[in-house]
């Protein structure tokens, strides 16, 4: 399937918001892993569909890194490193801050 920007941020918002609510949760609560893990792992699905249909930008640029980022996250949850899957998420350089700057403009960013 191949989105526009806007449809793909829009697919994106709430899986995103929930995974940021629960990786914060996961790195004090080991009970939270499992669910935290299934929201990664639903932000990876659709970070990893074809993006040829998305204009290049902040998204665009950002999207490789993103994969790569996602990835890590899953493989710490996996592991049980919440917070390392939490530093990740946030990190100043990579992390889910540069999907929210490719994002912003569009409802709910």
């Amino acid at each position: 399937m191949s989105d526009t920007l806007e449809q793909r941020c829009e697919r994106l918002r709430e899986p995103v918001l929930q995974l940021a609510a629960l990786s914060l949760g996961s790195t004090v609560s080991p009970k939270d892993m499992d669910e935290t893990l299934a929201a990664a792992q639903r932000v990876q699905a659709i970070l990893d569909e074809d993006s040829s249909g998305i204009a290049s930008g902040a998204f665009s640029d950002w999207l490789p890194i993103g994969r790569q980022v996602i990835a890590s996250m899953v493989a710490a949850l996996e592991r049980g490193d919440g917070a390392e899957s939490y530093r990740l998420f946030t990190d100043k350089t990579d992390g889910f801050y540069r999907l929210g700057l490719g994002c912003a403009g569009f409802p709910g960013w």
